[in-house]
């Protein structure tokens, strides 16, 4: 059975008995601990803090109930219990004493209140309503059962388009392995799972998957995935970067982002898939945009001259050579000598070498506006 429970200091008496007959008519049982019905164990040690904690993780739904007191454990015990463990929970306030609380708060300091009862409550529904946020639903002795009722309908509510949203995850979630089958609306379901940072990593890595089968991304989604929090999420985003991101040529302010979240990244696995990912995207736009890659670790450099070790065959344009052997001249280093450094150093001596004299890349023509000394013909002074 559903079961609700009543927080609240010892005033909510007078609306314990409307509280019950809404409750008990949405089929849920209630708690309250004025009538004893929570949860507690009486030993040596027991206390009102620990039965309460316990009654608060049991419940199903914590309503918070303000009328004109202050209570402790309510708002020191309870209501803490109730947000580290994620319980739902809503907050009512006789409407009488949320204007004095407004009221207070605009034109009266706190240090001035001198009912410490009184003062206490101000701190509490300060920290409540503007330092937590929570929404605080004004009620009346004559609309308590009312407002309850909506609000727990409200929830009802959410808690029904959760679940719809679980099952429309669970209805995609079968064909992922066939994504050629999957509809416009099932692709649509499986991008909310694959960047929903609440979600197993399973799921979402599944649905990456697909949604790469059938290049059914745009570059905010793209983006949000290689900003996800989950290691295993952003690398195999970057793994599955040429078919996720589809846009062709690749937008330099695109790969500037990439590159952007593999410098501020703490796992070098990130700049490794990163290398033959944007490389197999736009080669020439990938070279120019990796000038700011940082390469300071040796793994990095080595998938850096490998991967581009791949693509020699097609360095045609000279500005593409100029830029392959500045990022070569970066992957050599001090360091001992690896075979594919060796390779590496090699390759970059002979790209050296075919550059002209005059330091100008393969097929870059001299100015012809330079003056390059006296013509033939032009006459020489006579001695």
């Amino acid at each position: 059975m559903l079961q609700l429970m009543l927080c609240g200091a010892q005033d909510t008496k007078r609306v314990r008995d409307e509280f019950a007959a809404v409750v008990k008519g949405f089929g849920a049982g209630v708690w309250h601990y004025l009538s004893g019905e929570i949860l507690y164990l009486n030993h040596a040690n027991a206390s009102w803090e620990t039965n309460s904690r316990d009654t608060v993780r049991s419940a199903d739904l914590c309503v918070f109930v303000i009328v004109e007191r202050y209570g402790s454990v309510t708002w020191q015990t309870e209501l803490r219990e109730a947000l580290s463990t994620g319980k739902p929970l809503i907050v009512l306030c006789l409407d009488e004493t949320y204007e004095t609380y407004r009221t207070l708060t605009r034109n009266v300091p706190l240090a001035a209140v001198e009912d410490e009862g009184r003062r206490r409550l101000i701190e509490t529904m300060h920290e409540v309503e503007s330092e937590r946020q929570l929404t605080i639903v004004p009620f009346s002795y004559g609309t308590f059962g009312d407002v309850l009722r909506r609000q727990l309908s409200t929830l009802f509510k959410v808690g029904l388009r959760h679940l719809e949203m679980r099952n429309e995850r669970m209805a995609a979630a079968r064909m992922v392995h066939e994504p050629a089958r999957l509809t416009r609306s099932e692709l649509m379901t499986l991008a909310e799972v694959a960047v929903d940072e609440t979600e197993d990593k399973i799921p979402r890595k599944h649905a990456i998957r697909a949604l790469a089968a059938r290049g059914a991304t745009d570059e905010q989604l793209v983006l949000d995935l290689l900003s996800s929090m989950e290691q295993g999420v952003q690398r195999l985003t970057i793994e599955l970067l040429p078919k996720l991101y589809t846009t062709r040529p690749a937008d330099s302010d695109f790969l500037a982002h990439c590159i952007a979240v593999a410098n501020r990244s703490s796992d070098v696995g990130v700049t490794r898939r990163l290398i033959p990912a944007l490389l197999e995207i736009d080669l020439s736009a990938a070279v120019e945009a990796m000038v700011t890659l940082d390469l300071v670790e040796s793994g990095a450099r080595r998938r850096m001259f490998e991967t581009l070790e791949t693509f020699e065959q097609r360095l045609t344009d000279p500005k593409v050579v100029e830029g392959v052997r500045a990022l070569l001249g970066r992957c050599l280093t001090a360091e001992s000598e690896a075979d594919w450094k060796a390779r590496c150093r090699a390759w970059h001596e002979r790209l050296s070498s075919k550059r002209q004299p005059d330091g100008n890349a393969p097929g870059d023509d001299p100015d012809p506006d330079e003056d390059s000394g006296p013509d033939d013909d032009r006459e020489r002074p006579s001695s």
